[in-house]
C-alpha cells in the first residue's frame, strides 16, 4: 500500500483508504492502546474514537508523510482524556492466569508501578519503553520540549527505582 496515495485519498473523502490505513498498523494502534487503557474493551472503544476523529480531521492533516504519527498522536490523546474522564470501568480487569508464572507476576508488578506514577510521567514511560519512541517522537506527541520528556522519565525512572528497588533487591 502506497501510504501518500491513501492519505491523499482520504484526504479526499475516501473513508475505505483511511480505514485501510489504520489497519495497516491495527495491531500496533491496538497495543498502544491497551497500554493506557489495560483491557481490551476500553482499548477497543478508544481505537473507535480515534478512528471518529480521523474521519472528521483527516483534511487538517498538513504532512502525509506524518500520517502515522499523527494517528497515534490522536489515539495517545483519546486514551488520555478517556481516562481522565473516569469512563474506564475499574471492575473490569484483565483475566489472571491459573498458573503462577513469576516473570508475568513481574512484569504485573512493573506495569501496575508505571501506571501508579503521575500521569505526565507515566505518560513517557510507556511511550518511551513500551512504543519505542524517541525523545522527539514523544515530545511531538505530548506536544511539550523534549528537556521535559527527559526530565520526565528520568523522575518516572527515579520513582520506579524507589517503589520497585527494595522488593526487587530482596528478591535477588
Amino acid at each position: 500500500m502506497d501510504i501518500l496515495r491513501a492519505v491523499a485519498k482520504a484526504k479526499q473523502g475516501d473513508k475505505e483508504a483511511l480505514l485501510d490505513l489504520i489497519m495497516a498498523r491495527e495491531r500496533e494502534f491496538f497495543g498502544l492502546s491497551y497500554l493506557y487503557m489495560r483491557n481490551e474493551q476500553d482499548a477497543a472503544d478508544v481505537m473507535q474514537d480515534m478512528i471518529v476523529i480521523l474521519l472528521t480531521k483527516i483534511h487538517t492533516l498538513k504532512k502525509d508523510s506524518a500520517f502515522y504519527s499523527w494517528a497515534k498522536q490522536i489515539l495517545v490523546r483519546c486514551c488520555l482524556s478517556r481516562l481522565r474522564q473516569g469512563q474506564r470501568d475499574a471492575g473490569e480487569e484483565p483475566p489472571e492466569s491459573s498458573v503462577y508464572d513469576p516473570d508475568s507476576a513481574e512484569r504485573m508488578d512493573l506495569l501496575n508501578a508505571v501506571h501508579a506514577l503521575p500521569e505526565h510521567q507515566r505518560d513517557v514511560v510507556l511511550l518511551f519503553y513500551y512504543n519505542d519512541r524517541s525523545f522527539e517522537e514523544i515530545s511531538e506527541i505530548l506536544d511539550c520540549p523534549v528537556g521535559t520528556v527527559k526530565s520526565r522519565l528520568h523522575q518516572g525512572l527515579k520513582k520506579l527505582k524507589g517503589r520497585l528497588g527494595d522488593e526487587y533487591r530482596k528478591q535477588a
